[in-house]
């Protein structure tokens, strides 16, 4: 046995790995359809092969890289669209499963939250501090795969590359954001729901949704991608 030190390190090359291309896929540097050779972004990076694969492999999964037999493995093609599919699954968790449960304790980062600079990412790091409690390992699926593309994604230079305007309507935003903290610090998860509900249909107004596919879909519908997303890894 290794010290932890050396058992530890291929995950965090891992990680580091996959945080890297995530980021540069998201902000655009890394296109759709861009070739990614395992070979030289292991070299680039002074990893090994395997942090780079494992990387690759967890992008595949939440569909930003694509493997072909003739293609190879490349950037895949993704749009704002797949940002809103994101937001909705991350509405709906922080609605359904949050507000249901004991009174969140965010005492010490409700100002923190409501007076960032920006109040999508405080709605990201509310939800992510939410989901994680109430969810546990599932929770930590749903940041990795929903919650952490999104914040990339809200910075607004790379939402500009992709046609997103998120400055429009910020003022609204954070009010429905601090009005969702003042409910919840005072344990009033009807009012916390309301306005959390509100700010996630903002959000995804914000995103496009008015002319994404996604913003049509059946109750039904999301309800069942919700179920697909909740289900345990083999």
């Amino acid at each position: 046995m290794g010290s932890l030190e050396e058992q530890l390190r291929p995950q965090l090359l891992s990680g580091l790995a996959y945080e890297r291309l995530l980021a540069e896929i998201v902000s655009g540097r890394l296109p759709p359809g861009q070739r990614l050779r395992l070979d030289l972004l292991a070299h680039a990076w002074a990893v090994s092969r395997t942090p780079v694969r494992e990387a690759l492999q967890r992008l595949v999964d939440m569909r930003f890289v694509q493997v072909s037999p003739s293609a190879g493995t490349r950037v895949a093609e993704w749009s704002r669209v797949d940002m809103v599919e994101r937001a909705h699954v991350v509405g709906r968790l922080i609605v359904e499963k949050t507000c249901t449960g004991p009174p969140a304790r965010i005492h010490s980062q409700a100002s923190r939250l409501a007076d960032g600079d920006c109040e999508l990412l405080g709605y990201l790091e509310l939800s992510e501090h939410l989901i994680s409690r109430e969810l546990g390992r599932l929770g930590a699926r749903i940041v990795r795969d929903h919650i952490d593309p999104l914040r990339l994604f809200v910075d607004s230079q790379t939402a500009l590359r992709h046609g997103v305007d998120l400055d429009a309507d910020r003022a609204p935003r954070r009010s429905l954001l601090s009005a969702a903290l003042d409910a919840i610090e005072r344990q009033d998860p009807v009012a916390a729901r309301d306005a959390l509900e509100a700010f996630s249909a903002s959000f995804i107004d914000a995103l496009g949704s008015g002319t994404a596919q996604t913003a049509a879909q059946p109750q039904s519908q999301m309800r069942m991608q919700m179920q697909m997303q909740m289900q345990p890894q083999a």
